[in-house]
Formats: C-alpha cells, structure tokens, sequence
C-alpha cells in the first residue's frame, strides 16, 4: 500500500501560508519543523500533510483536497466569511458558485503565494 505522506511547498511566508491554509479548511494550527524550525507542518489527516518551507521564489503549485459533502458546505462558507476569493474554475475567482455545493462540489482558492487549492466533494 502507497500513501502521500506529505508534499512541500515553497512559500514567502511560511506561517502566514500555513495558518490560511488552516482556516480555510479549519485544521490545528500547523507546527514548526525541520531542523532550525523554519517550516510549518499542517497535518490534513492522520498520515499525511502539507509541509511549508521559506522560498524567496516559487512557482503556482496545485494540490487537491477531497471532503465530505458537509465539510465542503463548512469550507465555502469560510471562504465567504472571511471575503476569501474562490470560484468553480481556477482562472476565475470571483466568490461565485453555479450550485450549493460550489460547483458540483468543487471550488479554486488562491493562496498568498499564488498556489491553487481545490476543495471537492
């Protein structure tokens, strides 16, 4: 059996990345780590997690996240309470959804590095 134990990202600010993934998908606040604790650890679930790392240049990384149905209504409804920008197309972000469930259950999120999260049901 194959598990993804965790994915790096590059990101300008590290914990600023790390906390907004956190509240767009309501995770505990995610820990330091490596060895001079330069990196933020967000555990998504209890075998994997997304793992930040200083970079004073990136490029857009995507990476997907499939919820529940309920969760997904949860994830929408933060994004609007906190004027976070998503849509059902990564090229547009207007805050819109063609459906209660965001899309059939999909929606886009630009994070401030410029990394594309898709939320999907």
């Amino acid at each position: 059996m194959i598990h993804i134990d965790h994915i790096t990202i590059p990101a300008h600010d590290v914990e600023g990345a790390a906390q907004f993934l956190c509240d767009i998908l309501d995770l505990p606040k995610a820990e330091p780590d490596g060895p001079d604790s330069d990196m933020r650890c967000v555990t998504v679930s209890a075998n994997s997690s997304v793992l930040y790392y200083p970079s004073r240049t990136s490029s857009s990384h995507h990476v997907a996240f499939r919820v529940d149905a309920n969760t997904f209504l949860h994830v929408v409804d933060r994004l609007r309470e906190k004027s976070v920008l998503f849509g059902n197309d990564p090229e547009e972000n207007n805050g819109q959804t063609t459906d209660p469930q965001g899309g059939h259950g999909r929606v886009y999120v630009h994070d401030p590095n410029g990394h594309v999260f898709e939320v999907l049901a």
